[in-house]
């Protein structure tokens, strides 16, 4: 692999020597520089794993709260809704078993007290129908016999009807 750039050296520099033949420099002092380069790489690339772990152990615990908090919540929700679901169950027994106690025979589950109030109550209401019958049948009786009294009386005085109702008037 060739690669330009900063950190990566070219293809020339890779065919020469690592030591110049003239160089005055040991070859022991360049193994323990490159030792000493080695040793901060290596330090360098360990911290940074070390970091990487780091962070991906605090994201597994990240996970695994929102997991747990997450199965709390559905759980919770699961409950709540099975709570009400019992609740509205029952009062809809209870309301079904209102009407069908409502549906079956009164009469027979009636007690004999009820039903001679309710007989009682009965009678009564055919009485007062019977009276506000009565009644209207006056009411117009009386109607008819006032406006006979209004038509003599308006005749006598003068007042003559002419096509039409008591509104149209006129003096003779």
């Amino acid at each position: 692999m060739r690669r330009s750039g900063k950190n990566w050296m070219e293809y020339d520099e890779l065919t020469k020597p690592f030591l110049a033949p003239d160089s005055t420099e040991s070859a022991t002092s360049v193994a323990v520089e490159l030792r000493d380069r080695m040793v901060r790489v290596e330090q360098q690339v360990l911290a940074q794993y070390t970091a990487t772990a780091a962070y991906a152990t605090l994201a597994q615990q990240g996970v695994e709260q929102a997991r747990a908090e997450s199965r709390a919540d559905l759980d919770r929700s699961q409950s709540t809704i099975i709570g009400l679901l019992d609740r509205l169950r029952s009062e809809i027994n209870t309301r079904l078993d209102g009407v069908d106690a409502r549906h079956h025979g009164p009469s027979a589950a009636m007690p004999q007290d009820v039903a001679a109030r309710l007989a009682a109550m009965e009678d009564r209401m055919n009485g007062v129908l019977h009276a506000l019958e009565g009644c209207v049948h006056e009411n117009m009786m009386l109607r008819q016999q006032i406006d006979e009294l209004v038509a003599q009386q308006m005749h006598h005085d003068g007042w003559l009807v002419a096509n039409g109702g008591p509104s149209e008037l006129s003096l003779r």
